[in-house]
């Protein structure tokens, strides 16, 4: 029972803290352009700002590493810091440039600093997916080539040397591993819904092209379209069908005496009579 209430308090605190933190940040629906790119920023300062913490105060009072310590302490005030400008200007592409560039410098900065030792090399592999989604595949592949071309140099430095794995090496494969797993979830999520919208839209433009916009019965392209495919079965199952052509008798004098809105009405009365008198897999056109 504890534990069920304990779990319950966690995640209810963990969604209030998670809606807090977006509710500050840009708000557009999900099928605005820039809707992922905000939702992105938003993940990627908050992993920031609580990956420099952690690991200021990691390097600070248990690996003192003062140098080290110093570099994420001022990941952390770049990284709070485009959080309040981004929350009051709302410009979403200078927003992605700041993030892109504070991560590839403050990646860079580190790797560089310890010399690729204590496998810090694992941290440019996070520099692709945030500078391919935020500023495009052309400068994500500007800037994944420099951090790569930079991490090959020190590898070559390295050659002639014994590498060694401390706890060092463990938190910085611990850390890069957890950043990894965040970065794709979001972008599966943004691909499933990505994915799920274009079915949509895909499936309501195929209905407007097929459909008689009055009667909301086939129109004479789908119509075409489906008499033509059930030629060519009947030429090789030779399964019999049937062609019923419907007329309605004496339909210009209602459209004359009455008006074409009459008519009109009278049109999609008698598609309502069709539809429910047909059997469903039969085909109704217009």
């Amino acid at each position: 029972m504890s534990n069920n209430l304990y779990n319950k308090v966690y995640n209810y605190g963990a969604l209030i803290m998670l809606s807090f933190w977006y509710k500050e940040f840009p708000q557009y629906p999900k099928d605005h352009k820039d809707f992922w790119r905000t939702r992105l920023i938003a993940h990627s300062l908050l992993i920031t700002t609580c990956y420099f913490l952690v690991l200021t105060l990691l390097n600070l009072f248990y690996f003192a590493s003062y140098e080290i310590a110093l570099i994420d302490a001022f990941g952390l005030f770049i990284s709070l810091g485009i959080c309040i400008w981004f929350n009051k200007t709302a410009n979403v592409n200078v927003a992605s440039w700041a993030v892109t560039l504070m991560i590839v410098s403050l990646i860079l900065m580190f790797v560089i600093s310890v010399g690729g030792h204590a496998h810090s090399l694992f941290w440019a592999t996070l520099i692709p997916p945030f500078t391919f989604f935020l500023v495009g595949r052309n400068w994500g592949s500007i800037f994944s080539a420099v951090a790569f071309a930079i991490c090959a140099y020190l590898v070559y430095l390295q050659q002639q040397q014994t590498v060694t794995i401390g706890l060092g090496s463990l938190f910085n494969l611990i850390e890069v591993g957890l950043a990894h797993i965040l970065i794709f979830r979001f972008y599966e999520k943004t691909r499933f819904s990505a994915y799920t919208r274009l079915s949509i839209r895909n499936l309501e433009i195929q209905h407007l092209a097929e459909t008689d916009k009055l009667t909301g019965l086939y129109n004479r392209q789908k119509f075409d379209f489906e008499l033509s495919q059930l030629i060519a079965k009947n030429d090789v199952f030779k399964t019999p069908h049937c062609l019923l052509i419907c007329d309605i008798d004496h339909f210009k004098n209602i459209n004359d005496t009455y008006g074409h809105l009459v008519g009109d009405n009278v049109l999609t009365e008698f598609a309502k009579i069709l539809k429910k008198r047909m059997r469903n897999y039969a085909l109704i056109a217009r």
